[in-house]
C-alpha cells in the first residue's frame, strides 16, 4: 500500500479518540508477539543461519491479501508432497507458543511467509474491521430507527387526524351544549317566572290570616307592612293579567285585604292619638314633646305607608289619611287650647311694653306653628299639608284675638309705630325685601299670614292716629304769650347771628317727631301722604295763627311786620328739614298736646 493511498486511507476511515486506546492496547499485544517469534527464531540460528529467512523482514514488507494469496498457491503447486506437517507459524493455544518446525523447500517458505503475511495483514487491518463492523451495526440500528421514526410519524399523523375528527366533533357537541344552556336558561326564566306568579296567588292566604288575626296589635307586626306591599304587588299583577282564571274573584279578594290593613292602620293611630290626648300635661311643653315623639317613633312607619299610598284616587286610602290626620289634630287641639291661652298669658305678665309684649307673643307662636310642624313631620313624613295649614290657623286664630284688640283700643302713635316695627321683623323674608333662604318651611305659611294680618290692622290704626295726631297738634294748635315771646327772642337772635337762643315753633317740632315716628312703618305711598298733610298742616298753622300771634305781641314795635316776615321765613325753612325722614327726632313716646314734650330748650 502506497503512501497516497495511506492517506487516502486515513481520510476515508478517520480514527477517533475513543478507538486509539483499543488500537494501543492492540498494537501492543502485536509487538509482544513478534518479540516472542523473533526470541524463538533466534534460538534457531545455527540452523537457519545459511539460509536467508525472510522471518527477519517480515515486518516491513506490506504486502496485500491477493498477493499473499498468489503466493500461497505458487507454494502448494511446488509443494512435492499433498500435506504438509505442522506449519512453522503455527500457533497452539494449548502450549502457548508456536511451534516452528523446518523449512526445507522453498514452498515451505513461501507457504509459511504467505501465512505470516495473512496473520499480519489480518493483526494489522483488525481495529479498521472492527470499526466497519461498528459502523455497519450503527448503520443497521439507524436503519432500524429511521424505521421506528417513520412508524411514530404515522402514528402521530394518524393522532393528528383523531384530534382534528375529535375537536370539529368536540365543536359541534359545544355548539349543542350551548343551545342546550340557552334554551334551559330560557326554561330556567319562564319556571321562576310562572313559580313567581304562583306565588302572588299564593300569597293570598297567609296575608289573609295576618291582616284577620285578633287583638289591636297586628299593625306592630314585623310582617304587616311587607304583607301590604304584596298585596298592591298582587292587585297590580292581577290588573295586567285579568284573562287569568279567576282574576276577578282574586282581585277582590286582595282588594280585602288591602282595605283591611289600610283599616287596621287607622283604627291603631286613632287608638293611639287618643291616649295621647286624654294623657296631655299644659304645665310642660317639654315633656309633653317627648312624649308625643316618641309615639311618633312607633307609628311613623304605618302612617307613612299611609301617606304614600293617599294619593292613589282611586283607592280609600284618602279618606283613610283624611281621619287620621283628624284624629291627630284633635290630639294636638286638646293640648293648644289650653297651652297656648295660658303662656300667651304668662308672657303678659313679664312686660309692661306693647312692642316687648307683641315680640313676645310672636316668637312663641311662631315657635308653636315651627314645632307642630315637626311633630307632623315625625309622624306623617312631610312638613306640610292642608289639614296641617288648617290646624296651625286655629293656634294662629287665637294669637289674633288676643292682638287684634289691643291694636285697636290702642291711641299713642309711638306706641303703635313700635308696633308695626315689630310686626315687620316677623313678616315673611321675601316681603319685607330680604333674601329667602332655600328650603323656607311651608308650617310657617299660617303664621306668616296672620302677622300679615296683624301688620295690616296695626298700619291702618297708626295712619289713622296719624291724621288725628296732626289735626289735634299741629292744625289744632294756638300759641300761648309765653311762646310768642320766646318766637321774637329767637328771631331777634338769628338776625343778631347769636347762636344761643334757639327755639322751634311747636308744630314743627311735633311735624318733626310725627315723621320720625312713622318713618319705615308704613307704605311708602302712605307715609309719604301723611307726611305732606302733615306738613300743609304746619305751615298753615306757621303762615295764620304763628304769624299772627308774633305780630300781635310786639303790636307797636317798627319792625312788627319783619319780625312776623322773618318768623314764617325760618319756621318754613325748619318745616321742610323736619319733614325729611332721616331728621332728628324730638320729643318723647306720647302724644296728644298736653302730654307732648320737646327736648330743645324753650
Amino acid at each position: 500500500m502506497t503512501s497516497v493511498q495511506h492517506e487516502e486511507w486515513e481520510q476515508r476511515f478517520v480514527v477517533l479518540e475513543t478507538m486509539r486506546t483499543g488500537l494501543a492496547q492492540l498494537q501492543e499485544a502485536s509487538l509482544q508477539v513478534a518479540a516472542r517469534m523473533q526470541s524463538s527464531n533466534s534460538q534457531r540460528g545455527s540452523e537457519l543461519a545459511p539460509r536467508a529467512n525472510p522471518l527477519m523482514h517480515y515486518g516491513s514488507p506490506k504486502l496485500s491479501a491477493r498477493r499473499n494469496a498468489s503466493l500461497l498457491t505458487l507454494a502448494r503447486a511446488a509443494s512435492p508432497s499433498p500435506r504438509l506437517g505442522p506449519r512453522a507459524d503455527t500457533l497452539d493455544p494449548a502450549y502457548g507458543s508456536p511451534e516452528i518446525t523446518a523449512i526445507e523447500t522453498t514452498a515451505q517458505f513461501l507457504e509459511w511467509y504467505a501465512h505470516v503475511e495473512g496473520r499480519l495483514a489480518a493483526d494489522q487491518d483488525a481495529e479498521s474491521l472492527a470499526f466497519a463492523s461498528h459502523l455497519h451495526t450503527r448503520l443497521d440500528e439507524c436503519t432500524r430507527m429511521e424505521e421506528t421514526v417513520n412508524k411514530v410519524e404515522a402514528a402521530l399523523d394518524t393522532l393528528r387526524g383523531d384530534y382534528e375528527r375529535v375537536g370539529e366533533r368536540t365543536g359541534g357537541v359545544r355548539m349543542a351544549c350551548g343551545v342546550l344552556q340557552t334554551r334551559q336558561g330560557r326554561l330556567a326564566q319562564m319556571a321562576e317566572e310562572i313559580n313567581e306568579r304562583l306565588g302572588v296567588y299564593g300569597s293570598l292566604g297567609p296575608i289573609t290570616r295576618l291582616f284577620n288575626a285578633p287583638g289591636d296589635s297586628v299593625c306592630m307586626d314585623p310582617e304587616f307592612l311587607p304583607s301590604l306591599e304584596r298585596a298592591e304587588q298582587a292587585l297590580e299583577f292581577i290588573e295586567a293579567h285579568k284573562d287569568a282564571r279567576d282574576s276577578e274573584l282574586y282581585a277582590m279578594r286582595f282588594a280585602q285585604c288591602r282595605s283591611r290593613a289600610l283599616t287596621l292602620i287607622k283604627m291603631h293611630a286613632q287608638r293611639e292619638f287618643r291616649r295621647l290626648g286624654a294623657q296631655s300635661n299644659t304645665n310642660s311643653a317639654s315633656s309633653e314633646h317627648v312624649r308625643v315623639r316618641a309615639a311618633a317613633t312607633r307609628l311613623r312607619p304605618l302612617l307613612m305607608a299611609l301617606q304614600q299610598r293617599g294619593t292613589e284616587i282611586h283607592t280609600n286610602a284618602v279618606q283613610v289619611l283624611a281621619d287620621v290626620e283628624a284624629s291627630y289634630f284633635q290630639m294636638r287641639r286638646i293640648w293648644l287650647h289650653a297651652h297656648v291661652p295660658q303662656s300667651l298669658q304668662s308672657i303678659e305678665k313679664e312686660h309692661t311694653d306693647e312692642a316687648a309684649v307683641l315680640r313676645d307673643w310672636c316668637a312663641f307662636v311662631m315657635g308653636v306653628c315651627a314645632d307642630e310642624g315637626r311633630l307632623y313631620a315625625e309622624f306623617f313624613g312631610i312638613s306640610s299639608g292642608k289639614g296641617l295649614r288648617a290646624h296651625e290657623d286655629m293656634v294662629m286664630h287665637v294669637f289674633y284675638e288676643q292682638v287684634r284688640p289691643r291694636i285697636i283700643r290702642e291711641a299713642q302713635v309711638d306706641v303703635l309705630a313700635a308696633l308695626c316695627l315689630t310686626l315687620l321683623a316677623y313678616q315673611r323674608p321675601n316681603e319685607s325685601n330680604e333674601p329667602v333662604e332655600p328650603g323656607e318651611p311651608d308650617e310657617l305659611d299660617a303664621f306668616y299670614a296672620v302677622v300679615g294680618a296683624v301688620l295690616e290692622d296695626a298700619q291702618q290704626r297708626l295712619a289713622f292716629r296719624a291724621q288725628a295726631f296732626v289735626r289735634g297738634e299741629i292744625t289744632g294748635y294756638r300759641m300761648s304769650a309765653d311762646d310768642a315771646q320766646a318766637a321774637v327772642q329767637w328771631i331777634r337772635s338769628v338776625e343778631s347771628d347769636d347762636p344761643a337762643d334757639h327755639w322751634e315753633y311747636p308744630p314743627v317740632q311735633r311735624l318733626r317727631w310725627l315723621v320720625a315716628q312713622i318713618s319705615g312703618c308704613l307704605d311708602t305711598e302712605v307715609q309719604h301722604g301723611l307726611t305732606d298733610e302733615a306738613l300743609s298742616a304746619c305751615k298753615q298753622s306757621i303762615a295764620t295763627h304763628g304769624a299772627r300771634t308774633v305780630r300781635d305781641s310786639v303790636r307797636g314795635d317798627a319792625d312788627a311786620e319783619q319780625l312776623a316776615h322773618q318768623f314764617v321765613t325760618c319756621s318754613m325753612t325748619l318745616a321742610d328739614q323736619a319733614a325729611e325722614p332721616d331728621q332728628t327726632h324730638y320729643g318723647d313716646s306720647t302724644t296728644g298736646s298736653a302730654r307732648f314734650s320737646c327736648d330743645l330748650p324753650v
